[in-house]
């Protein structure tokens, strides 16, 4: 873009998806899969779900965060604005999960059973839940975006935070953790696969409808650069691929593990795509008024 058509024109956000902001889209991505696996082996009580769960978010999550922090030596400071700042309080549920979720981790190992094991494993539910679902409020907040000043971002982020979860705990399965449940694991895949498309659908059609710069948006994923990646990499394998192979259970086969692998995969790339079009199609409204007709 030249520099004389900066806020003129339609201006793409940068910051969180170019350069160093790769390292926060992958922040973004391992915190919802890392929240949701949490979640989802809660639910099944995989407890080699919930260790996995506690590396992503403590290694992952937390490396690329650190990474992408221009001085990580002193990202203790972002912990205190937690009344102004989605990021602070992103980071306060960061931190807590990892505390809590460890020392729950470590009582299920030796005192399974007891009481404060149940009270740890409600407080570590509450915080994967908001640490999975806050980058969504994050991005909300920008109000110079249309494109994310929407309810269903948040939604979107939970819902298909659980979802790669459940692909994630399939693939813990596979690998020998012990007696859970493919069959349940699948069929709770199938409905919150079905529900984000459903609520997917509904937020580019309101998105499309808050004005001319959300029209912009949403046309950049279904028509313009981010087309491909979309269509592709969201839909096609992210969703489509995915569903069909899990739908083969409904129809009474057996679905081979190599099958569910690739499921596996597929589900990774289409979480991965969907936050990455959330922030590529992220636009400025321009500071002159568009005549374009709509």
């Amino acid at each position: 873009m030249k520099p004389y058509e900066w806020m003129v024109t339609y201006t793409p956000q940068t910051e969180w998806i170019e350069g160093r902001g790769i390292l926060l889209w992958l922040a973004f991505y391992t915190g919802g899969l890392g929240g949701g696996l949490y979640l989802a082996s809660l639910y099944f009580n995989s407890l080699p779900g919930m260790m996995i769960s506690w590396l992503v978010i403590a290694v992952l999550k937390g490396g690329f965060h650190l990474a992408f922090l221009g001085k990580p030596s002193r990202f203790w400071r972002m912990f205190l604005r937690p009344g102004t700042s989605w990021i602070s309080r992103g980071f306060i549920f960061v931190g807590g999960f990892i505390i809590v979720a460890g020392v729950q981790i470590l009582v299920s190992l030796y005192a399974p059973g007891s009481g404060i094991e149940t009270f740890l494993k409600a407080l570590a539910a509450l915080l994967a839940f908001c640490e999975a679902i806050y980058t969504g409020f994050a991005m909300n907040y920008v109000n110079g975006i249309p494109f994310w000043n929407s309810a269903l971002v948040p939604v979107l982020f939970i819902l298909y935070g659980i979802l790669g979860g459940c692909a994630l705990l399939i693939g813990i399965v596979l690998a020998g953790a012990p007696a859970t449940d493919l069959s349940n694991i699948e069929s709770l895949s199938r409905v919150l696969m079905l529900t984000g498309v459903l609520f997917l659908i509904i937020y580019l059609w309101s998105a499309a409808y808050t004005g001319e710069t959300g029209k912009e948006s949403v046309r950049e994923l279904l028509k313009g650069h981010l087309a491909a990646l979309f269509w592709v990499g969201l839909v096609a394998l992210g969703i489509i691929v995915p569903l069909v192979l899990l739908a083969l259970s409904v129809l009474g086969h057996e679905i081979p593990s190599t099958w569910l692998v690739t499921a596996i995969i597929c589900e990774v790339i289409g979480g991965l795509s969907l936050r990455y079009c959330l922030l590529k199609g992220a636009l400025y409204s321009p500071l002159i008024p568009s005549n374009r007709p709509g």
